[in-house]
């Protein structure tokens, strides 16, 4: 379709009048969706108006996905209407997407991370064969990415740069892509969002995502944050099991209610539980002088120095950016330090790791959830005898564990890749603490989970402390590392400085998290 005759993109100079928020650009009518005889949407009716903001909550597994994949065109209904600007259309591809302006941010990025920012960028928006006009591809980049705030350096590596940063290009890409794109009028689908921005970076987005609306962009915002989706949101709906529970102006629904209409009841006050008072114990990791040097001098980690014992929870606060993936990565033996000691009670083989990427670094997303949970034990007792592996032995593990730790699937034979994200989560979480490891490392262990698993993740690191375990919480929501940390460091810069949590305040933190305050040993 020729998107400039579209009654999305009117004709170069044909005038095209405002829309209020209420007229419909999306109608999605009686959609139902099902995987394996389970229903993942089932006859879903909604409406998106143009230049507004569109709250879509819902536990892990709800559907809020699945729906935005048919949207997207990664996926198709079974059964169900799509309209865009009161037109019935068949969205089969992402590039269909695209020339109907809508746009798509997952949560797992699609970049090249040997790629530089302009290769990424020339690759997902340069159609065609030939050659490419860089400096126009990126003036038009650059003018996005200034009506946002940000600046691009378009030659860094993409592997060089952090989740956040990372994050950006993935949104200039959807922003920029389609015919939409210079006329202010797209579709803009953002997957979770926030999960990788500091406090700061949050509010500046926020108000990026009302700038983008008051110009006309349709956003959908999938998101777990509910004081974020009630200072942002014109709408929001509420999916809960594949079915619409909720949806309506923002102001006419509060936090409270949002949060019972997604877990179909309330959570108890205190959800966590209890934290024992009782003194830390021997020390589980010891962390001395650890520098991280880039070709050229340039310091990722600077001195970095942290202790961990046996029932505490160290929490490391920071900006992504600033140390955290070359500190885990350290730890793990997977970067070698310039200088600097990293001391593991147990060896590797006593820790228990939650990385940052489930998909790239913990899960085998073709294998089962049976195969998955087995993965660090498989040669071991009682999964395997004499060099022979059990497999009904794998099969009762699995069970249990999925049990125990609510991961939720159609069976223990179904691929990983088939989960949604909050059960992918807890599943990489159920192998990692049911060893009973000495030492955990978690790295970012709810980004993308709802209000339900988000609690379950914590709660099990807190009772993985009550049990002795030492715990490194590399976290980039500071208001849940708080609500865990018996003490928390600050990362800036590649340097780490006491904060004097839980003494010091949640601002006094953020500011250090930004290179303004300096902590105190």
């Amino acid at each position: 379709m020729d998107g400039s005759s579209s009654p999305l993109h009117p004709p170069a100079g044909e005038a095209t009048p405002d829309r209020h928020p209420a007229d419909p650009i999306i109608a999605i009518e009686h959609l139902s969706k099902s995987f394996d005889g389970v229903s993942a949407l089932s006859d879903v009716s909604l409406t998106f108006g143009a230049g507004a903001v569109h709250g879509l909550l819902g536990e892990n597994g709800a559907g809020k996905s699945t729906l935005m994949n048919i949207l997207f065109g990664l996926e198709r209904a079974d059964r169900g209407v799509i309209r865009v600007a009161g037109r019935a259309v068949v969205i089969g591809s992402s590039r269909r997407a695209q020339e109907l302006g809508i746009g798509m941010v997952h949560q797992h990025f699609k970049l090249v991370p040997s790629f530089s920012v302009s290769d990424n960028l020339a690759l997902a928006l340069a159609p065609g064969l030939g050659l490419i006009d860089l400096p126009r591809l990126h003036a038009r980049i650059a003018d996005q990415a200034a009506r946002l705030g940000w600046t691009i350096d378009f030659a860094a590596p993409v592997r060089s740069l952090s989740v956040g940063e990372q994050q950006r290009i993935e949104i200039l890409k959807a922003l920029t892509a389609g015919p939409a794109a210079s006329l202010g009028r797209g579709i803009l689908i953002l997957d979770e969002p926030t999960a990788v921005l500091s406090p700061g970076e949050v509010d500046d987005f926020l108000a990026a995502v009302r700038a983008l609306a008051a110009a006309g962009t349709t956003v959908l915002l999938i998101s777990h944050k509910l004081h974020e989706v009630e200072r942002c949101c014109d709408t929001i709906t509420i999916l809960r099991r594949g079915l619409v529970v909720h949806s309506g102006p923002a102001r006419s629904i509060s936090r409270e209610q949002m949060a019972a209409q997604l877990i179909g009841g309330q959570l108890p006050p205190d959800s966590l539980p209890a934290r024992a008072s009782s003194p830390p114990g021997p020390a589980r990791i010891s962390i001395d002088g650890l520098v991280v040097e880039r070709p050229g001098g340039l310091r990722l980690l600077d001195g970095a120095s942290v202790q961990v014992a046996s029932g505490e929870i160290v929490g490391i606060a920071g900006i992504d950016g600033n140390g955290q993936a070359e500190l885990a990565q350290v730890i793990l033996g997977l970067l070698p330090a310039s200088s600097g000691t990293v001391s593991l009670a147990g060896g590797l083989d006593q820790l228990g790791v939650i990385p940052d990427d489930r998909h790239a670094q913990a899960l085998v997303l073709p294998l089962s959830l049976t195969e998955n949970l087995a993965l660090r034990t498989y040669k071991r007792p009682p999964l395997a005898w004499a060099g022979w592996l059990r497999l009904q032995a794998w099969r009762e593990q699995a069970q249990r564990l999925a049990s125990r730790y609510d991961v939720r699937a159609a069976s223990l034979a179904q691929s990983v890749e088939e989960l949604s994200g909050g059960n992918q989560q807890k599943l990489v979480v159920a192998r990692e603490l049911s060893r009973k490891p000495a030492m955990i490392l978690a790295i970012n262990p709810t980004r993308g989970l709802d209000i339900r698993a988000t609690s379950a993740v914590l709660g099990h690191l807190l009772e993985a402390r009550a049990g002795g375990a030492g715990v490194l919480l590399i976290h980039s929501d500071l208001d849940e590392l708080l609500a865990v940390s018996d003490r928390v460091l600050v990362l800036h810069g590649g340097r780490l400085t006491p904060s004097r949590w839980p003494s010091s305040s949640r601002e006094a933190i953020g500011r250090m998290m930004l290179g303004l305050a300096e902590g105190a040993a």
